[in-house]
């Protein structure tokens, strides 16, 4: 009986550790489709802005296998994810100030130029921008463990031991 409880206490430490990210898991997946989507229509398109796209979707491929890797062997830095949220920034914001410039047309041949299309494109960079700053922030809190699910895993240890 202690043997059996002794190992779901180190799942469950396991869990707490692997579901610190998991907001992070979520964006990636998020900005995973995204990007293969974008990238899709921009090859339909024969753009060779494809490969901003294709760059972020590595980027991505890469931060997803490393989140994969957190449930057996935690850490606190993920150089992956960081550089694939720097780059998500980077990028949108440069498409961005695009959105409203002759250069729209680069980055989504397949849309007409039309007000609601402008209006919904620079609503969806500024949410992804929101997000992907959100998640550098966490992703810097949990570096430096100032993150809340870092004090609810010590305080679960505390009582298990």
């Amino acid at each position: 009986m202690e043997k059996q409880l002794k190992i779901h206490q180190k799942a469950s430490l396991t869990n707490l550790y692997f579901n610190r990210f998991l907001a992070i898991r979520y964006s990636t997946a998020l900005f995973l489709f995204l990007n293969l989507y974008w990238l899709v229509f921009l090859l339909g398109s024969l753009s060779f802005m494809a490969i901003l796209p294709a760059i972020i979707f590595i980027l991505g491929t890469l931060t997803s296998f490393e989140q994969i890797k957190l449930y057996r062997q935690h850490q606190n830095r993920l150089p992956f994810a960081k550089l694939f949220y720097q780059t998500i920034f980077i990028s949108y914001c440069m498409v961005t100030i695009t959105v409203y410039s002759s250069l729209f047309h680069l980055f989504f041949p397949f849309l007409k130029v039309a007000p609601t299309t402008l209006s919904t494109i620079f609503a969806l960079l500024l949410g992804c921008l929101t997000i992907s700053l959100l998640m550098l922030y966490k992703l810097k809190k949990i570096e430096c463990n100032k993150d809340k699910h870092y004090q609810r895993i010590l305080a679960y240890q505390a009582i298990i031991n």
